[in-house]
């Protein structure tokens, strides 16, 4: 659960474009209301309580850049368009996600972003999936985004949908967008003096669970009776390396 307005100050609005629910508020009592206590959210992914750990705060150049990674429950309203593919794993309203996120100095974000990008194609290739990378174009940004790139992998079951393509992972460099909402300053050198300057964010998937546990077994099935289990789970199987019937 997250303050509303982090959410806000992060790009994520309580409704889109076309007014559908995105998020889920928790309702406030009307004494709470008439208080001014500000409102909460479920949060839609761990990028925006990790943005907030640093909100009204004063980070330090030498420490430039900070990594950090967690998993979280997501929740997500997925209302309008989004809601015609709620049947299955592929796109629901609770679930788990690995998320990576970081505060870089201005102008060093691409390093950093090409990082996570990297982790996002090992894990991928390492389960076997077929995938493909996608630098997005500007009208498939988000609020907040400057540069994003997805990684889309093949699901048999979605071919009448973009050809069987579906996004797994994405990664975002926001630049300054939510460190000017959030008040998260870094002190920068500046001769014999310092001056503070707003950092800059980047967010990346490491890990949506449903949505791959959903590409292993499509991909993994014999279209007959068994889903062949990727070689590096097989440690976390108890060394099984098929499911299937027990016969």
């Amino acid at each position: 659960m997250i303050y509303s307005g982090i959410g806000i100050a992060c790009g994520f609005r309580p409704r889109d474009q076309n007014g559908e629910q995105q998020v889920y508020s928790i309702q406030q009592s009307e004494r709470d209301i008439e208080k001014g206590k500000p409102s909460h959210s479920l949060a839609g992914t761990a990028e925006i309580p990790f943005a907030g750990m640093y909100a009204n705060k004063i980070m330090d150049h030498k420490s430039m850049p900070v990594r950090v990674v967690g998993s979280s429950r997501c929740y997500r309203a997925e209302a309008g368009a989004r809601g015609r593919e709620t049947r299955g794993l592929y796109r629901v309203h609770e679930f788990t996600k690995v998320e990576m996120f970081a505060w870089t100095l201005p102008g060093e974000e691409t390093a950093v972003f090409e990082d996570m990008v990297a982790v996002q194609k090992k894990i991928i290739q390492s389960l076997d999936l077929p995938f493909r990378h996608l630098e997005m174009p500007t009208h498939d940004l988000g609020a907040a985004a400057y540069r994003k790139q997805d990684i889309e992998v093949f699901f048999p079951s979605r071919k009448d949908l973009n050809g069987g393509w579906g996004e797994v992972t994405s990664t975002s460099i926001c630049t300054d967008y939510q460190t000017r909402r959030l008040n998260t300053r870094v002190k920068m050198p500046l001769g014999a003096e310092t001056k503070l300057a707003f950092p800059s964010t980047v967010n990346g998937t490491a890990m949506a669970v449903p949505r791959v546990l959903a590409a292993i077994l499509e991909n993994g099935w014999d279209g007959e009776e068994v889903v062949r289990i990727p070689e590096v789970l097989w440690p976390w199987m108890d060394g099984q390396k098929i499911i299937g019937k027990r016969k």
